[in-house]
């Protein structure tokens, strides 16, 4: 079965890789959370700037158990939640189910009403300078956003992301604010959720105890996780946020006598003619005197970048979301 995105003739669900964000979680202090079996699972903390920047002394331990994952961390941070069905698995819900096939003819799970993944809602450019970005998405879902550089952007690796998120009349707000001697240089966001967007009028559609999960203009989000700075021959993007400040002494041999303050974030931009992401690029730097030094600890945020190959979202994103 194929399923085409409306104007055009490609077929998000079959086309794209099959292990799907299926859970982000704004989590603290401990607690579980268990999913259907016959998934293996993963988790990771993603750096958003909704996060407190703490020491990386505090704990944040995450612990998976067949299909239940339990944490303990030390502060508010976001949690991604990863699943790979297994070959056989089956769908606990009557009714459809798309599956693909090895050689041998064993089917594994693609798509079912417990299994969908979260899907692209939204791609603002974002300009540079301070402000709110009020969008139509509902606080009472579950996003992950990701930046890059802008299209003409041709020589940089940005320093955006947002402050704060806020409720804009019931939707998600984003506040971009220059602040800490930080530029905001402007970005390109993407917005993924379990919220549909721009249901057609025909095509294939999923639904869960009466309410629809999932459609053929669906785009979804097919993320990995940052480990050292990544290049690309196309536009990539990353989880935004502050990720570390480091302490880089003006005489090495004497560093009780001051130097500079580093405050670095994560970016995905061009560098060296490619597209790069890091977790760590400079989007601060100021002197500090010889006490603030003796006083200060470089830490690093307990967690992880998440990435995403933009080209695909890049070309289909305005069918999906009905803009064209």
């Amino acid at each position: 079965m194929q399923t085409f995105i409306a104007g055009t003739s490609f077929d998000a669900i079959n086309s794209m890789a099959v292990n799907y964000v299926m859970d982000v979680l704004d989590i603290s202090g401990t607690g579980s959370k268990s999913y259907p079996v016959g998934c293996t699972y993963q988790a990771a903390l993603i750096i958003e700037s909704v996060v407190q920047v703490m020491p990386t002394t505090n704990p944040y331990q995450i612990n998976i158990s067949g299909n239940t994952v339990s944490w303990n961390v030390a502060t508010p941070i976001r949690l991604a939640v990863f699943a790979s069905p297994n070959a056989g698995r089956e769908s606990d819900y009557y009714g459809f189910s798309l599956y693909s096939y090895d050689s041998n003819g064993n089917r594994t799970i693609k798509l079912a009403p417990d299994f969908t993944p979260f899907c692209l809602v939204s791609v603002i450019d974002v300009p540079p300078g301070s402000q709110n970005i009020a969008t139509s998405i509902p606080l009472s879902n579950k996003i992950v956003t990701f930046i890059r550089a802008r299209d003409g952007d041709t020589a940089r690796m940005p320093t955006s992301f947002y402050s704060s998120q806020y409720n804009a009349g019931g939707n998600y707000g984003f506040s971009f604010v220059q602040t800490g001697g930080m530029t905001q240089t402007g970005c390109r966001m993407y917005i993924f959720s379990n919220y549909l967007v721009n249901i057609p009028t025909h095509g294939f559609f999923l639904y869960r105890d009466g309410t629809m999960v999932w459609h053929s203009n669906c785009l979804p989000l097919n993320m990995r996780l940052l480990a050292g700075d990544v290049t690309s021959a196309g536009p990539i993007a990353v989880t935004p946020g502050i990720t570390s400040g480091i302490y880089i002494p003006q005489d090495p041999s004497n560093p009780q006598y001051g130097g500079y303050l580093n405050m670095n974030c994560s970016s995905a931009g061009i560098s060296g003619g490619v597209w790069k992401a890091s977790s760590a690029v400079v989007y601060s730097s100021r002197i500090i005197s010889s006490s603030e030094a003796s006083a200060f600890k470089p830490w690093a945020i307990s967690g992880r970048v998440g990435l995403i190959d933009c080209s695909i979202y890049d070309q289909y994103y305005p069918y999906a979301l009905g803009l064209v």
